[in-house]
């Protein structure tokens, strides 16, 4: 609300604006989950946003990875899928060894079993 004199031209750009903010604060909730932001404190958000910048960070050097090898060649990235990709690559090698360590006590058991089969 205002009480300065509004043309009509001026309402109808003012309305083009609040429905392009609108729309971004939708796909902010639904896509990046802003609804759910539980922040609360400026030291909170702050690390959120430190995390956030990181995380974008680290996907586009790995994009730009992506597109100086030739692999890559969209305008717009698939962020989920480099999201995972750069996951794998600095702490895939956690699950790669749990996996080892699974596989030594799976063969451990059946090395067991087969001594007392024999």
């Amino acid at each position: 609300m205002s009480s300065r004199q509004r043309t009509p031209q001026t309402a109808k750009q003012t309305g083009r604006r609040r429905w392009k903010i609108e729309a971004l604060f939708k796909t902010l909730k639904s896509r990046f989950a802003f609804g759910k932001f539980g922040q609360k404190t400026k030291l909170a958000v702050l690390r959120y946003l430190c995390l956030s910048l990181a995380c974008f960070l680290l996907c586009h050097f790995e994009h730009l990875d992506q597109t100086a090898q030739g692999r890559e060649e969209t305008f717009w990235p698939d962020w989920g899928a480099l999201a995972g990709q750069v996951r794998m690559k600095l702490v895939g090698w956690v699950q790669l060894f749990e996996l080892e360590r699974e596989k030594e006590r799976i063969l451990s058991v059946w090395d067991g079993s087969l001594h007392h089969v024999a």
